[in-house]
């Protein structure tokens, strides 16, 4: 090698060290700043609900169901306990136990709400025998002509939903 083409090899190796070093320092600049913007992964003892926009949706509309239990006229408690069902029914299809096929589908299926039930396993849900008589209830309300629902009844029948509801988290 020549003396030129190794002062060249130098000064551009002089060089890719110097832009090497100032690459080095702008990454480690990155990395502090972006030091707080990383997500937190510490696991905790004790685990913590996340509360979403759709839990948020779904505790609304379950407090309009309450609430129009709490009016006290029959049409009301008939009208809560049926909104309750179809309620309980859409998280069942939403949830993947439509029942029908056996395939997991978050749409709406044609199974009925005892169908469904019936595919759900006691040892799946706590609540489920208090869900079926809930769903009693409701039966008895749409079935039954003249059948009247005593408030305390609705309300009970309401818990019962709730306690499902409660249970796999679809409402506080």
């Amino acid at each position: 090698m020549d003396n030129n083409t190794a002062s060249l090899y130098e000064f551009i190796r002089t060089i890719f060290i110097i832009v090497d070093t100032l690459l080095l320092a702008f990454l480690v600049f990155l990395l502090v700043k972006g030091w707080g913007y990383r997500p937190n992964f510490d696991i905790s003892e004790e685990e913590e609900k996340t509360y979403t926009l759709g839990t948020a949706i779904l505790n609304e509309r379950w407090e309009s169901i309450v609430n129009r239990s709490k009016i006290n006229s029959p049409e009301s408690i008939r009208l809560a306990i049926l909104d309750a069902d179809n309620f309980v029914d859409d998280l069942l299809d939403r949830m993947g136990l439509g029942g029908g096929n056996g395939f997991a589908s978050k749409e709406k299926t044609s199974a009925s709400m005892a169908d469904k039930l019936e595919n759900i396993s006691i040892d799946d849900f706590n609540t489920l025998n208090r869900l079926w008589a809930a769903h009693r209830v409701r039966n008895k309300v749409v079935h039954e002509p003249g059948f009247t629902v005593s408030h305390e009844e609705a309300q009970r029948t309401l818990d019962d939903y709730a306690s499902f509801l409660k249970e796999v988290g679809a409402i506080k």
